[in-house]
């Protein structure tokens, strides 16, 4: 009985000792193993590194505010793809593309998350979307807007315009 009491209260002891040392009193001590992948590839932010593009693309012709179908009151704003056209990408910049239309107070823009991958196998076209969203037919009283479309490149040396037009949207019932 006295060999296993013993060997209790050395287990006791051993934990005790043990979270202690391990703990925030002793400094120094750390009985975690290391992740060592994670500290072998260096940590990335998005929005840096760099991207060479070699051309954007708009069309202009096909950004219009049109009546839903059947019969619905509400306007969407369309709005082609752009593509850009990308020579090679180091680190993680972002593409932005976006429309704003001020009178309507209304801005739409969707995000590419670059990488790598998008050139590794040679220069590459991307489409970037932005989302038919509708619009309350209420706010559409003019037959045209002046809009913005804009594609930019965010990099580690700041935020870049590729492409800034300024466009009338129709608006087709």
């Amino acid at each position: 009985m006295r060999a296993s009491g013993a060997a209790v209260w050395l287990s006791v002891l051993a934990v005790v000792v043990l979270s202690v040392a391990s703990g925030p009193l002793v400094a120094g001590v750390d009985f975690t193993a290391e992740d060592t992948e994670s500290q072998s590839a260096p940590e990335r932010a998005l929005g840096s590194g760099n991207a060479t593009v070699t051309d954007v693309s708009l069309d202009l012709d096909g950004i219009r505010l049109e009546r839903g179908d059947y019969g619905s009151q509400t306007y969407y704003l369309q709005v082609p793809d752009a593509t850009v056209d990308l020579q090679s990408v180091t680190g993680q910049p972002i593409l932005a593309y976006k429309i704003r239309i001020p009178a309507l107070g209304i801005e739409r823009s969707s995000s590419a998350f670059l990488d790598e991958s998008y050139t590794e196998d040679g220069p590459t076209t991307l489409a970037l979307s932005l989302d038919d969203g509708p619009v309350e037919p209420g706010r559409v009283t003019q037959s045209s807007y002046e809009a913005e479309v804009s594609v930019l490149l965010r990099s580690q040396s700041g935020t870049r315009v590729l492409r800034q037009v300024s466009v009338t949207v129709e608006v087709r019932e």
